[in-house]
């Protein structure tokens, strides 16, 4: 009788524990529910101006002169490839060292077994130390075998010989129209992988 009476104490008091802490997170998720809320309608309601800030501070800070004329660049990479980097225009960049703005880039690349690529842009930024071209608006790819490729930005390696892009994309060759959300271009020039959702249209 005596170990009954013990053993529903205690278990009064679990039950009691628990009531506690149940109680305990209710008031406190009550406390922090208008708390979340309001952090959700101000990201939602303030989400462009957040995003407008965050790319101007991204922006690049250029040095105050004239941008110089005809820039010229070349190099061998790691399979023994010339890439030639030319511009019409460039300008060095305060907060990023090592790189810089350039205007009209036109880059190729001389692959394997006599073949070649060749892009174009309107800007690019090219890092003098990573030898890393980030082309931006109206690029254009064209491969000696007659491929072509239109996008808005894409970053060629030229150290390693890669290139890739995550934006939308259109391209075509002799057989097929294709497009997608990204692309990756092997060294070589001769694996070409689409990116997220992607379409392949044979031509007749």
């Amino acid at each position: 009788m005596i170990k009954n009476k013990i053993l529903n104490l205690f278990s009064f008091k679990l039950n009691t524990n628990s009531y506690e802490r149940s109680l305990f997170l209710r008031k406190l998720y009550y406390k922090l529910a208008p708390f979340i809320l309001g952090i959700f309608f101000i990201l939602i309601f303030f989400w462009s101006s957040i995003e407008d800030i965050y790319i101007e501070n991204k922006k690049p800070v250029l040095e105050n002169q004239k941008k110089q004329k005809n820039f010229t660049f070349q190099g061998i990479d790691s399979l023994n490839q010339p890439f030639f980097l030319q511009a019409k225009k460039y300008q060095k960049i305060i907060n990023d060292e090592n790189k810089l703005l350039v205007e009209k880039p036109h880059a190729e690349i001389n692959l394997k077994e006599g073949k070649w690529l060749s892009v174009i842009g309107e800007e690019g930024i090219f890092d003098l130390e990573k030898l890393t071209l980030e082309l931006i608006g109206n690029v254009l790819f064209l491969h000696s075998d007659g491929q072509q490729i239109d996008t808005n930005n894409a970053i060629i390696d030229l150290k390693k010989g890669k290139i890739h892009g995550n934006k939308k994309i259109f391209g075509k060759s002799e057989t097929i129209n294709f497009s997608s959300n990204g692309f990756e271009l092997n060294k070589t020039g001769k694996v070409f992988q689409l990116l997220g959702k992607s379409k392949i249209k044979i031509k007749k």
